[in-house]
Parts: structure tokens; sequence; C-alpha cells
């Protein structure tokens, strides 16, 4: 049974992952987002002027006895990220770009806390969910949050600048955890 649903899994994944150019871009170093990445429909209902979602899509797989394997990416989901037309310039979009880069120290967090944490057959799944979700949905939020609040969606540049330093800085110090797959051994 473990062995048909992790085959499902990796059938569903392929498809997405297969399709990442046209649904999502992968975070990577040296791509920046553009205007035509932004392919959702516009808010008009909200005071922003560009909105990105990102996610991180991941996949793990383990024999329940030895070792567990995760894989996962910082995506940035093209249909459901959007800017208001006549808004859009290259201080919003360099705003929007640190949302994606937020988005990957975080997952470089996870890298380095699931390489750090000590996970046994008994309890790899759902340490490893809890250990995800509580990286991403609350300390991942709460930066987020932070960014948008001290940069005032972009409005102060000063702090814009600040953010882009801090950002650059921590994505830096989170190199070694870069890697998209890891594996564990169970202790």
């Amino acid at each position: 049974m473990r062995t048909l649903l992790f085959t499902a899994l990796l059938f569903i994944s392929s498809i997405f992952f297969a399709q990442v150019d046209t649904l999502g871009v992968e975070w990577q170093h040296d791509y920046h987002l553009k205007w035509s990445d932004f392919k959702g429909k516009e808010d008009k209902s909200q005071k922003l002027s560009a909105l990105s979602k990102i996610s991180i899509p991941y996949t793990y797989s383990s024999d329940g006895e030895v070792d567990l394997t995760l894989n996962l990416s910082t995506v940035f989901v093209k249909d459901e990220s959007w800017y208001k037309k006549g808004k859009e310039n290259n201080v919003l979009l360099g705003h929007e770009q640190l949302h994606f880069d937020i988005a990957e120290i975080h997952r470089r967090i996870i890298v380095k806390t699931v390489l750090s944490t000590k996970f046994s057959a008994e309890n790899y799944e759902s340490e490893l969910k809890q250990l995800i979700s509580k990286i991403w949905d609350e300390d991942y939020r709460k930066m987020q949050d932070q960014y948008d609040a001290e940069t005032n969606y972009a409005r102060l540049f000063r702090s814009q600048k600040e953010w882009m330093e801090i950002v650059a800085a921590k994505l830096i110090e989170l190199k070694e955890f870069n890697d998209t797959e890891v594996t564990v051994t169970f202790q």
C-alpha cells in the first residue's frame, strides 16, 4: 500500500514538475521575475498593486526502516500571481522578487532543519509535516508580513534597500542548504 501511494505521489508530482515552466517558475539564483510571469487575473478589490503566489511543493519517500528522502522546491505560481495594469514598475517588481527570495530562504531553513532533526521510522511522516508547517505557515508568513509592513509594500525605498541586503545575506548564509533533495537516516 505504501509503495502504491508513493508511486501515485510521484506520478502526480512528475505531472506538476513537467509543467512547471508553464504553471510556475522554480526559484533559481540567476532568474529574476518578469511581469510576463504574472498570469493571474487582477483582483480589483485589492488595494495591492501586485500579488505573488508562492508555494513549496514537496514529496517524500522512505522504506520506513532506514532513511527518508525529501524533495522540495520554491515555485512562483504564475496563474495565481497578478499585478494591476499601469502600476507595474521596476521597484514593484523588485519587491515581488524579494517575496520569492524570502520563500526560498524558508525552503532552505526547512532543508537545514530536516538535516538536523532525528527522525524515526515511527514518527517521520507526522514530524516532517509538522516541521514544514511550522516553518512555512508560521515563520515564513511572519517574515513576509514584516517585510510588507517595513517597506510599506515597496513605497519606502530605504527600507526596501535594507531588506534587499538582509535577504541577499540570508541566502548566502543558507547556501549550503540549497539542495532540492535531501536524505536523512533514521535514528
